[in-house]
């Protein structure tokens, strides 16, 4: 993908460009499908996992704090992939796709940032708190590892609705966050 093309569809990002992002998902998704199904997930999950992958985009663009060398696309994809084995770690299922010196490098960069992340937690879970009661359960379900599609079926919500007001819960919580003075220099620290 050409930078002129990224640079087109981070502003649409930035925008909430439904368009945009169709043609993203459209392009992207089923790369990230295939990886996930062929590791112990399902194409709901592959759906969460690339969102969760937009939200993180997003947030980097918004700070501006996105520096890549390679095509959206294919950071969009490392970041899924990182998201996904993260999740199998947490749930203990085998990984068939990647080699162990990718494992060993997750593994050392897990063990420093699980440090930080451990102290921003902190920070979000005292905004959590905060959150309206719906904002509250549809995360809660999320973070124990329930599915979108999981989520949508205790919840008496439509799929699209679930990864719809996800992604708003989950943007509020953020943006709550991000205001705390010590979440701020956690952020500082860490890019340090």
């Amino acid at each position: 993908m050409k930078k002129k093309e990224d640079h087109t569809i981070t502003e649409g990002i930035l925008r909430g460009d439904h368009k945009i992002l169709k043609e993203f998902y459209k392009k992207h998704l089923p790369q990230v499908t295939a990886y996930i199904v062929n590791n112990s997930g399902d194409e709901s999950e592959a759906r969460d996992i690339f969102q969760d992958a937009l939200v993180i985009v997003f947030e980097k663009l918004k700070n501006d704090n996105l520096n890549i060398n390679c095509a959206l696309g294919t950071y969009v994809y490392a970041v899924c992939r990182n998201l996904w084995l993260n999740r199998l770690r947490k749930r203990n299922k085998t990984i068939h796709n990647a080699t162990l010196n990718e494992l060993h490098f997750l593994e050392e960069e897990t063990i420093v940032e699980d440090l930080d992340n451990a102290e921003k937690r902190a920070v979000i879970q005292k905004y959590f708190i905060k959150l309206g009661e719906s904002c509250k359960a549809i995360l809660a379900l999320f973070f124990k590892g329930y599915t979108t599609q999981e989520i949508a079926k205790r919840q008496n919500f439509t799929e699209g609705y679930t990864r719809k007001r996800k992604f708003v819960c989950q943007k509020k919580l953020i943006e709550m966050a991000e205001k705390d003075p010590i979440f701020k220099e956690l952020k500082r620290s860490s890019k340090e």
